[in-house]
């Protein structure tokens, strides 16, 4: 019988890792369809339901037969009143032409890296981060520089650390406000400082806004107008509505830039999904022009949550963890509760297996000894949470 050959695959395939997130949602999963109580810590998602007037507008979508091709770029009064959210939340001033609707922010991310990066450019990326900006970096051909940022300082990024890593590489900033894992949030005079930095060099000014709508205290405003008149078509927005409005499951977002970039991501999304889902595109105009009020009740929940799990986790003596200013995630320090030899991969895996309990370790997001704990989940679970954690670190003192 003749021998059979291995498959030969893209070199990007090898180039690229899979979600460590995913990899721990599908194994919380299977331990639930076992039977098992799991409590899930690790969700990137909010455990709230896609409000009802969201929902009825995607239902109307479907049921006036709204479920054709739409213009690839997206639907205009979507595009419309994308760029009039912004200008009401923040005073930033984009035309309908400079906003593209895709397939969830990940995709608006990517829309972005392949019509900015080519090989042999650089992507500054402040840690710890959410790993799919560094693999969608190297899919696009570039390479990602990481930048540590200070756990002393709640991880938030300061032009002071920064600055070293520009380089006549550099295509683009990313800066993550609130931060996915950490929760920091970016000052308004260091975002001010980040872009005098970016001013007098040929790259792009990136915001990643994913958990802006989540954010505790008021947005950095002003610092955002600041970077959007001194950088004009050079500061760019990925968006999404997965977080704020609980559609994640909706795959809906979007970017932002001018009328060129956006045209260049139009072109290249045409020979990829085309145009994202007609009837979650109509849900998404409900949860963007809509009175914006429920928002509030599911931040002040956030906080609550936050404080207390924050407040849970540090009854562990050795455990270290910064406030976050927004979206639902902590990032604990728990390298005093390793064992010789032992990752903080492995930890997670015995809390996983001996008290049912998901996290994310934090290599996953560059960073050894932490773990992302997410409190997107609720109060009662929490608690118990706090109860299986604490019991699992008393084991190890």
């Amino acid at each position: 019988m003749a021998q059979v050959k291995s498959l030969r695959l893209a070199s990007r395939v090898s180039q690229i890792a899979t979600s460590p997130t995913m990899a721990v949602m599908a194994e919380a999963m299977r331990l639930r369809a076992q039977g098992e109580d799991v409590v899930d810590f690790s969700a990137g998602e909010p455990d709230f339901p896609t409000p009802e007037h969201i929902k009825k507008a995607g239902q109307e979508a479907i049921a006036s037969n709204f479920t054709r091709y739409t213009p690839n770029a997206g639907i205009p009064e979507l595009k419309k009143a994308v760029a009039e959210r912004y200008r009401q939340d923040y005073g930033l001033e984009f035309e309908s032409s400079g906003v593209i609707i895709s397939s969830g922010g990940k995709h608006a991310l990517l829309n972005l890296m392949l019509a900015i990066v080519e090989a042999g450019d650089e992507v500054v990326i402040p840690t710890p981060y959410w790993m799919t900006f560094s693999e969608q970096v190297r899919l696009a051909g570039g390479e990602p520089i990481l930048v540590p940022t200070s756990e002393e300082d709640g991880f938030r990024v300061t032009a002071e650390v920064i600055e070293p890593a520009l380089s006549d590489k550099t295509r683009i900033l990313l800066v993550n406000v609130p931060s996915n894992p950490t929760g920091s949030v970016t000052s308004d005079g260091e975002l001010r400082r980040l872009g005098d930095l970016v001013r007098d060099r040929d790259l792009f000014f990136l915001w990643d806004d994913t958990y802006a709508r989540l954010m505790f205290e008021a947005p950095p405003v002003e610092a955002l107008r600041y970077l959007q008149r001194l950088l004009s078509d050079r500061f760019i927005i990925a968006g999404t509505a997965s977080k704020a409005y609980a559609m994640t499951g909706w795959r809906i977002g979007w970017a932002m830039g001018s009328k060129e970039l956006i045209e260049a991501c139009a072109s290249l999304q045409s020979h990829m999904t085309s145009n994202a889902s007609s009837i979650a595109q109509k849900a998404c105009l409900e949860a963007v022009r809509s009175d914006q009020g429920p928002l509030a009740s599911m931040i002040a929940e956030y906080k609550w949550r936050a404080s207390r799990l924050r407040a849970g986790l540090l009854e562990s003596p050795k455990v270290r963890c910064a406030a976050p200013g927004g979206g639902f995630y902590l990032f604990p320090n728990v390298s005093g509760y390793l064992r010789r030899g032992e990752t903080t991969t492995d930890l997670a895996g015995a809390l996983l297996k001996e008290e049912r309990v998901a996290v994310v370790p934090g290599p996953a997001f560059g960073c050894e000894g932490h773990l992302r704990v997410s409190f997107a989940t609720s109060r009662e679970r929490i608690e118990e949470g706090i109860t299986r954690v604490k019991r699992f670190f008393e084991k190890r003192l």
